[in-house]
């Protein structure tokens, strides 16, 4: 059965390509120019969410722009929610165009490949699950801020101050099992997935969100202040902090991209056996 985006699609087709480029265009525009006021995004965040935003429409159509979509707006709102921004972190809740890259670049990755022979069901597989972990992540860190009890390192299980990568809560948890299971039931209602699909789905995207926070406490850089807290921001007021772990250059951006490469790549390899 055609889902109700699925039919609007097709209408698509009949208009011309010039049309459906300046009704994308449009669209686009508008939501960019109300996420940079609302100070969802930054400029930059606006100009490169509207070209990953045309490139998720051409490819996917109205059904995947749905799914991406519901990941950036919710996650802004939730975002807000928390009314919380830590000191430690290196930015705040608008995010630029490095943020906006590194969480939307793997579903464009996926969604490309959705015209490669036999590839169309494990591609939009993929194009979700990577939407669920970048949904999940955004989430999670959220709903762990408002927790009431304090983070823990996902390695160690010790204490971490809020706002570190790597620290994780029970209400965090459930706030990205939460986000992932949604884009998972969104994407079958769009695209029509069965019920192995929606499954992997949801478990790649939460999956790719505890990758994310491993990655976080192991990998990514983060530096002493003077103070001697832990921090994520490599220089302040014109002096450098002093670097402890991590590799450098391997910041909070890069470990969102590649635990959202890894949550797509996983989607992709099991929807490819089980479809």
């Amino acid at each position: 059965m055609q889902t109700l985006t699925g039919k609007l699609d097709r209408y698509m087709t009949l208009i011309p390509l010039w049309a459906l480029l300046l009704i994308y265009l449009t669209v686009l525009s508008l939501i960019a120019i109300l996420a940079y006021k609302k100070k969802w995004l930054t400029l930059s965040g606006s100009i490169s969410a509207v070209v990953l935003g045309l490139i998720v429409l051409w490819m996917g159509g109205v059904s995947a722009f749905v799914v991406f979509l519901f990941f950036f707006v919710s996650s802004s709102l939730v975002s807000k929610l928390s009314k919380f921004v830590n000191r430690r972190e290196k930015k705040g809740n608008r995010r630029d165009i490095v943020q906006v890259l590194a969480n939307g670049v793997p579903a464009v990755i996926a969604i490309m490949l959705i015209r490669v022979p036999n590839l169309y069901i494990p591609a939009l597989a993929a194009f979700s699950a990577a939407n669920a972990e970048a949904t999940a992540d955004t989430w999670s860190g959220a709903f762990g801020v408002m927790s009431h009890k304090d983070p823990v390192s996902i390695i160690t299980f010790t204490k971490v101050p809020r706002g570190i990568s790597g620290g994780v809560t029970a209400l965090g948890f459930l706030g990205g099992f939460s986000a992932s299971l949604l884009v998972a039931i969104l994407s079958m209602g769009v695209f029509g997935h069965g019920f192995g699909i929606t499954c992997i789905i949801a478990g790649s995207g939460f999956l790719g969100s505890v990758i994310d926070s491993v990655l976080g406490a192991v990998l990514q850089v983060q530096y002493r202040a003077k103070d001697g807290s832990l921090t994520e921001i490599e220089e302040e007021n014109g002096v450098k902090n002093e670097r402890v772990r991590g590799i450098p250059g391997f910041d909070n951006d890069a470990v969102n991209f590649t635990s959202g490469l890894l949550a797509a790549t996983l989607a992709m390899l099991l929807a490819t056996l089980v479809s």
